[in-house]
């Protein structure tokens, strides 16, 4: 009861602070001229040097001119910001009619530019202010003071939520899985696995799907999160109807030099170490970065599962993890004149995850003793993953007119083993076996490969226009190899036996072909829109070498050509005042049946849970409606309601059946359910209650329900539940900054499109109508000072907690026509963490040729002393 009322009582208290902020009359900000304020304003123009050259990376900001209500007198609010373009063009848009703004431009090496007074009308919104010829100030170069310009934590885009976390402290020295638990509106459970509003998203790197897992990604390399809940027709359609999840990686375009160096430990004994290095000099950028974890890890279970003949079963384990995980990326920018740039960059992933698992299964008949069991394993499993990026972008002369090429390509391969030994006992302590001991030996491989090419041009052919469009190639291709050996006398040595039956070889390929096309434009002053429209075709094809008794291979191939299908989306946005807004928007999506949710060979390495693939299953197509409100308020602050729709026909589920032929235990399968039907109200508010205090609440009001047939038998799920997250953090005297968040998740089905599978290369879970998980509270705490040394280098030390109360526990109840069974897991719980981050840079226009002080700059074209 004190987790319920703890979070209804600050989300009430955040209601009543939004409250608070609006400003009176009709949402006027403070010192705006009288009347309606319209943002259809723009401004736009090209910074150049003494030559005429284009000063790249300039920072420009735009700044409302208010009058202070008590002294008459004129100050300047930071109204938005944004850096030059290569060929040094700026472009502003959606900017207040009505209000007197100034604009001001200012790159290192030259002396700031503030253009007059500036007044946005309605019957004239554009103003050009041309080219603007920066002067030089190479004597004041090596002067420049540097002050920190720290991003704030949520921002809103047009059609996405932005997540700010390059500074986050709770998650140093981790993977993205604890960086997904710090976003609201994420959902990540024990194994991190990531849902949004119950449904799995799909997830992107730096905009392009990949192969990497989150736990695959350093938390340290991660400067912001992108969360698209209803992508446009612009965007992948695959991924089903939970939306992008896009992890944009730091990148730096410094001039000069800058790096830093970080290594941390905690209290499992996992440590990582890291560093990363740029280099910016006259046409070239180059970036490298490198990271080491060493894993250590713990986790328990337990189970019961209660069979309807009577008979029962009683688990409780323990798995020890250890391996190592190495992460390289390097990279390019070539800047070929003002207009054209090419990227390339490859990177290099390669873990070891090792496993050691002890499990007592008792088995029971009618409540009494039947046998003890002891199942031991160690499992290795081992990957590496190579991937590499080529773009090309040529920039028109005018603002936001260009066209783009991509090229992506990642290639994972990964080998597996494990032996398990299972010894079934007659007494409690397990010294008396009833019969030898059971020896299995499991080998297998895989691979997967990604592939993407795409080109893309937007085109503002008008003030109030812009058309974009593109085509799109995809090509995947999957392998696994599963070898299972057993030993039923218990000496091992040559007395294992090849199992035929149980073993598999499985190849898979799928092409995916799009093209898109959007147009964007206004009606009136308020009302703006984006109509889009996306076409898409796939093609499966695959082979399984399935073993026949005497160890032949029977080869069975299959096609699966799915004609083109048509995904329209809709943006349509309202601007209320000059601070609120309403849109409406809607898409559709599809998510089709991945690697092992296909496989039709039993997994039996499992004995208790045995897995089978369904070769016949269809895609799941998504229709997606969402009604947001959006409020900004002083101080930064933002409030978002989100009322959302989600609808899925032939959803991917799983479920369980008795099949003898493969085991005497239910055996785990996936269908097309019927429909699913998912509605909900998400509230976000982020604000200060003090100065030193940004507090984040993210509620989440759901109902879902899933609707299915088998054997002319209906299977139903529905239920009512709620998610919520608080994230603080508190900035206090002597560089000391404290994170505290938590989260709670109420009861709730399973959740829906996720992705299912088995093996090291699987995915996660997926939706299922025979079950609902318990709830769940969490809580992580952080701590985190600052030192700055001569030349604005920093070092950052911190200590971490995660799990604080030791109550992220996974429970889930499962009920189907042949048992019932109820389960709890959790790892990791309060790990305490130690991290140490130095940050170091140089200002420097020939780094190459002189010495000299300086100072650095973020990407973002700011002057920071950090990241």
């Amino acid at each position: 009861m004190r987790k319920y009322l703890f979070l209804n009582v600050l989300f009430i208290f955040s209601c009543l602070y939004t409250y608070a902020q609006m400003p009176h009359g009709a949402g006027r900000p403070p010192g705006a001229m009288a009347g309606p304020s319209q943002n259809i304003g723009k401004v736009f123009g090209r910074a150049v040097d003494s030559t005429n050259k284009g000063i790249d990376a300039a920072t420009v900001h735009v700044f409302r001119i208010v009058t202070d209500s008590a002294t008459r007198a004129k100050r300047q609010m930071l109204h938005t910001s944004a850096i030059t373009k290569a060929n040094g063009d700026f472009f502003f848009e959606n900017l207040p009619t009505g209000q007197r703004l100034m604009v001001q431009i200012s790159a290192v090496g030259y002396d700031t530019y503030d253009s007059q007074e500036i007044m946005i009308l309605p019957m004239n919104a554009d103003v050009n202010l041309a080219t603007i010829r920066m002067t030089r100030n190479v004597a004041n170069l090596q002067d420049v003071v540097v002050t920190s310009n720290a991003r704030q934590f949520m921002e809103m885009g047009v059609d996405r939520k932005i997540f700010n976390v390059q500074d986050n402290v709770i998650t140093a020295g981790q993977t993205a899985q604890e960086v997904m638990k710090q976003i609201p509106s994420l959902n990540v459970d024990i194994d991190g696995n990531v849902t949004v509003r119950n449904a799995a998203p799909q997830v992107f790197v730096d905009g392009r799907p990949t192969t990497l897992t989150l736990e695959q990604i350093p938390a340290d390399i991660i400067d912001k999160v992108e969360l698209i809940t209803n992508p446009g027709a612009k965007f992948d359609a695959s991924g089903g109807g939970a939306g992008i999840l896009n992890i944009v990686l730091k990148k730096n375009k410094r001039i000069g030099y800058n790096g830093g160096l970080m290594v941390g430990a905690d209290t499992r004994g996992s440590y990582n170490l890291g560093g990363d290095i740029n280099l910016r000099q006259g046409k070239f950028n180059v970036f490298a970065r490198g990271m080491y974890r060493k894993r250590s890890g713990l986790s328990r279970n337990e189970l019961e599962r209660n069979n309807l003949n009577d008979t029962s079963l009683v688990q409780k384990g323990e798995s020890v993890n250890g391996g190592e995980f190495k992460f390289f990326n390097l990279g390019t920018d070539y800047f070929i004149d003002n207009r054209n740039t090419i990227t390339l960059s490859g990177n290099y992933v390669n873990g070891v995850f090792n496993n050691s698992n002890s499990r007592f299964i008792d088995s029971l008949y009618r409540k009494n003793p039947y046998a003890y069991n002891l199942v031991e394993s160690n499992s290795n499993h081992e990957f590496t993953n190579v991937g590499g990026q080529f773009s090309f972008r040529h920039n028109f002369d005018s603002a936001s007119h260009f066209i783009s090429f991509d090229a992506n390509y990642n290639e994972a391969t990964s080998t597996n083993s494990s032996d398990i030994n299972t010894g079934m006992y007659s007494d409690a302590d397990r010294k008396i076996l009833r019969r030898p001991q059971v020896l299995q030996y499991n080998n297998g491989k895989g691979y997967n490969k990604f592939s993407t090419f795409q080109v893309d041009y937007e085109n503002p052919f008008s003030a109030n226009a812009k058309i974009e469009g593109g085509v799109r190639a995809n090509f995947s291709s999957f392998g696994n190899d599963n070898l299972q050996y057993v030993d039923s006398t218990g000496t091992g040595g040559n007395s294992y036996i090849f199992q035929p039956l149980i073993s598999s070889r499985y190849k898979f390929n799928d092409q995916v072909y799009a093209a898109y096309a959007t147009f964007s434009s206004k009606i009136g002053d308020k009302f703006k829109y984006q109509l889009g429209l996306r076409a898409e075709s796939s093609k499966y094809n695959a082979e399984n070498n399935a073993y026949t008794r005497n160890a032949k291979d029977t080869l069975t191939t299959f096609q699966i050509d799915y004609p083109i299908s048509l995904f329209p989306s809709a943006y349509l946005t309202y601007t209320i005042t000059s601070s609120q807004d309403l849109q409406l928007n809607y898409s559709r999506r599809i998510r089709r049946p991945n690697f092992f949710q296909l496989l039709p060979t039993p997994d039996l390495s499992d004995p208790y849970n045995v897995q089978v693939g369904n070769p016949g299953l269809k895609p799941e197509f998504t229709d997606s409606y969402e009604l947001s409100y959006n409020k900004t308020y002083k101080n930064r602050g933002n409030f978002l309601a989100t009322a959302y729709l989600r609808k899925g026909n032939d959803l991917i589920i799983n479920y369980q059946y008795m099949d003898t032929t493969i085991s005497t235990s239910p055996v785990t399968s996936y269908l097309n359910a019927s429909s699913s039907l998912t509605y909900g109200l998400e509230l976000t508010n982020k604000f200060n209650p003090a100065r030193f205090w940004e507090l984040t609440v993210n509620l989440n009001f759901y109902n879902a329900r899933i609707n299915s047939k088998l054997n002319s038998s209906s299977i139903s799920s529905e239920r009512f539940s709620w998610f919520g997250k608080i994230n603080n953090n508190f900035k206090l005297p002597k560089n000391f900054t404290v994170q505290l968040s938590a989260d709670y998740q109420a009861k709730s089905v399973i959740p829906v499109s996720g992705g299912g599978g088995r093996g090291f290369m699987g995915g996660g879970n997926a939706g299922t109508a025979q079950g609902y998980i318990l709830p769940r509270f969490d809580t992580d705490l952080a701590i985190r000072k600052d030192f700055k040394f001569k030349n604005n280098n920093t070092l950052t030390a911190s200590m971490s907690v995660s799990d604080l109360f030791g109550t992220a526990r996974f429970r889930s109840y499962t009920e189907t026509p042949f048992m019932t069974q109820t389960s709890t897991r959790y790892r990791q719980p309060q790990v305490v963490r130690l991290n140490l981050s130095y940050r170091f840079g140089r200002m420097d226009t020939s780094i190459f040729k002189r010495r000299s002080k300086g100072i650095s700059g973020d990407d973002r074209g700011s002057i920071s002393s950090e990241d």
